[in-house]
């Protein structure tokens, strides 16, 4: 990689490991949906030149959508509220790749080796470590949740991989439109009090969910998907193993959260588990493109 991108995909890692602390605060004065309502509503009006109609792909659009705008973000919302601190629900939310990888062997029948499973094994003996911790055992519902929304951001990964000739900020359009609807519709049937929250909200909620929709999501997946279309995920994909580790930081820095020997075992065993799966998907990746390569040849 380039300098600059080797900056960029840096950066892209500490935006998105501060954005735990951003949404932290934006749950705060904001229930779950509402926080995720808004943070969308940004994303809309930022993207809202690249929103078109795609012929024939609505559905596939609209199932990705809703899966990763409302149940994956909202997820992700909700785990921020039942959690005291950051560093352990950013270190359960990198369970995505071993999820992703789980999938694939039960959607896409791929087989696994044993060193995929060891990393798996890993993944989750450390998450399984970070809710035994003291500190963490008080809001295990939180880790619980956010291992729900790694779940589902790794079923929207797979429904994404049917979108790839769709250009991908019309893909995040859509995906900000069933943010804002789904989230608003789940608020007005499960919570209450949404106009004082607007009304009431303190500058740093604001300014949490705001930097949510345009940092995280604008910016951040705007640079991932720049950086995914130039270089192979190979390349890119171990950088974003920073992203926990910036959000560990940020909450010590930030939030002054504790951080724990215990939290240390179990993010090291986590994410030691995710950069094994994270560099045998790749292997087997640039493996199946070689063998492609060959009969193409022949």
């Amino acid at each position: 990689m380039k300098l600059l991108d080797i900056l960029l995909v840096i950066l892209i890692a500490i935006v998105w490991g501060v954005n735990f602390v951003a949404v932290k605060y934006a749950v705060a004065d904001f229930s779950p949906m509402v926080a995720n309502c808004v943070r969308f509503i940004a994303v809309v009006i930022v993207l809202l030149p690249f929103l078109r109609i795609v012929p024939g792909r609505m559905v596939d659009v609209a199932l990705a959508a809703i899966t990763l705008g409302v149940v994956h973000f909202g997820a992700v919302f909700w785990a921020m509220e039942l959690s005291d601190g950051v560093g352990s629900v950013a270190i359960a939310s990198q369970l995505n790749v071993p999820f992703s990888t789980i999938l694939a062997v039960i959607v896409l029948r791929e087989t696994v080796g044993w060193k995929r499973v060891a990393g798996i094994a890993l993944s989750f003996a450390g998450v399984l470590a970070l809710g035994l911790d003291p500190t963490v055992f008080d809001y295990w519902q939180g880790l619980l949740m956010m291992t729900f929304a790694a779940l589902m951001y790794s079923v929207s990964a797979i429904l994404m991989r049917r979108l790839k000739d769709v250009r991908a900020v019309t893909t995040q359009a859509w995906v900000g439109v069933a943010g804002v609807i789904g989230s608003a519709l789940l608020s007005l049937t499960f919570e209450d009090g949404q106009v004082e929250m607007v009304k009431s909200a303190g500058l740093m909620a604001w300014m949490g969910v705001l930097y949510s929709g345009i940092g995280s999501s604008v910016i951040g997946h705007g640079g991932a998907n720049y950086l995914l279309r130039k270089y192979e995920v190979s390349v890119v994909s171990p950088y974003f193993l920073m992203t926990p580790v910036a959000a560990v930081l940020a909450g010590i820095w930030i939030m002054n959260e504790e951080f724990t020997w215990r939290m240390a075992l179990g993010g090291a065993l986590t994410l030691l588990g995710v950069l094994i799966v994270t560099l045998r998907n790749n292997a087997r990746s640039t493996k199946v493109a070689e063998v492609g390569e060959d009969r193409a040849a022949v």
